[in-house]
Parts: C-alpha cells; structure tokens; sequence
C-alpha cells in the first residue's frame, strides 16, 4: 500500500525500543543493537520511507519521515518508547520526540545533531547512478564502478546490501534514489526548522558520538539544550560515523545502561 512501513520485530520484553537507521540503509543496519538488546526488550527495527521495503515518498524529508514513523507508532498502539537513530535516522528521532513527545520516553541520538549539515553525499549519489546507468548484472561489477567514484570500500559495500536484481536483470537500488537526492537539502536542514511555534523535547536525551567523526561537534551539550532541556553526551573512542559497527559491545553497553530502569 502507499504508506507501508515496512518494521521487524525482535524480543520479548516489556518495554519497546524502536531502531531508525541513516540513510541509504536499512533497518538491517542496526542489527548488532537489536540482537543485544533483545533479551530484554522488544525491538523494532524499521525502514525509513525511501529505504527498504517501505513505500516511497514524493517528497522525502525528516519531517516527513517523523510523521511517518509516529502513524506506525500509533497504528501499533506504542507510546512512550526507547528511541534510537543513527544519522539520517538520529535526526529522524530527533524530530519525531520534539513532535510528538508522548510517543518517546528516552531518546538516544548516534553520531548526529539537530544542525544543518553541508552537503557531503555528491559523489555517492555520483557513483550510485553510475551503477543504474551502468546497467550491470553482477555485485563485482557494480563494486568496481562504484569504486570508481569513491575511495572507501568500506562505503561500497554497505551501499551494496542494497542492491537488488530489476526484472532485466540488471542491478537497481532498493532505495529511492531519484528521491532521495530530489530531497538531499530537505534532509540536510535542521531539526525543528519550519516550525509554527518553538519545540523542546524534557525526556532524557543521550548524544553519542564517535571520537573521529566531525558529525556532533563537542559543544553539542551546550549548543542544543534549548531543544533537549536533559541532553548528556558520550564520545565512543577508536570510532568514526560508524561507531555502533565499529565499537559495538561498547555502544551497546551505554545504550544499556541509558534505558536501565
């Protein structure tokens, strides 16, 4: 249907954590979070619209995806949950606790801020229609391509988990990437921007961000606590962007700790 949301769920526990990935990803991204937390919780690991399988927007923002996650939470009757979002999906997070803040009880935020970004995704968006345009039938063929535009292949391959087989056998992007780079400045804006009135989120609030990634800049506490009145912040050593792959046991011990009763 039009507005399919497409969401796993995983445990048995009590409490309900909801998992938003960053872009060009899937909810399969956060899988070593989920698979750690649960024995304890319910966790729901959900495709952001435009990623996936859920359906597809006309015009992507964060926005627009908040909305869209808080109609599946109240679909599923689920409030005050545990919240966490990596990147595109931190901000995601972000936006649906100042909206909604019924709906989330803890929030915490990976390696992202509630700030405008500059543009920074050009050549992925490059090297991803190269491989459409390329018309190749073959995961090798495609790697090579992209590789062409970038030079980190660890970047290559994550991208690649979202390769698929068109019916002409050609290898096509399970993400709307028309879309999504249509949308890229929508996605880029602050969290909260275009509001009719000023929002602030009271929940507990937790920043983690990676020690060599220059996504949540280190006055983030100060910066954004007219948005997040309870925001605390940890940096995870020896990671980047990509700190809960990088560092898991560590992540997940905070993410842990922070949802503890």
């Amino acid at each position: 249907m039009a507005d399919h949301l497409n969401v796993r769920s995983t445990g048995q526990g009590d409490r309900a954590v909801v998992l938003l990935h960053g872009l060009f990803g899937s909810g399969n991204n956060l899988g070593q979070l989920a698979r750690g937390l649960s024995h304890d919780f319910r966790v729901f690991s959900v495709d952001l619209p435009d990623h996936g399988r859920s359906s597809w927007l006309e015009r992507p923002s964060v926005a627009q995806y908040a909305e869209r996650v808080a109609q599946w939470m109240d679909a599923e009757k689920l409030t005050e949950v545990l919240l966490v979002g990596h990147s595109l999906g931190g901000k995601v997070a972000m936006q649906m606790a100042l909206m909604r803040s019924d709906l989330v009880h803890k929030l915490i935020v990976l390696d992202i801020a509630p700030k405008a970004y500059e543009r920074r995704h050009d050549p992925i968006f490059l090297a991803l229609r190269s491989v459409e345009g390329g018309r190749v039938g073959t995961r090798r063929e495609a790697r090579e391509l992209l590789l062409r535009h970038l030079d980190e292949p660890q970047v290559a391959d994550f991208l690649l988990a979202s390769a698929v087989l068109s019916d002409e056998g050609f290898l096509r992007w399970r993400f709307n990437l028309a879309g999504l780079e249509a949308g890229y400045v929508s996605i880029l804006a602050a969290v909260g921007v275009g509001q009719s009135e000023a929002l602030c989120f009271d929940g507990p609030v937790l920043f983690i961000r990676g020690a060599h990634s220059d996504y949540v800049p280190t006055d983030a506490k100060t910066a954004f606590t007219p948005l997040f009145k309870r925001l605390q912040m940890v940096t995870v050593k020896n990671a980047g962007h990509w700190l809960h792959q990088e560092q898991p046991e560590t992540v997940l011990t905070i993410v842990r700790r922070f949802f503890a009763p």
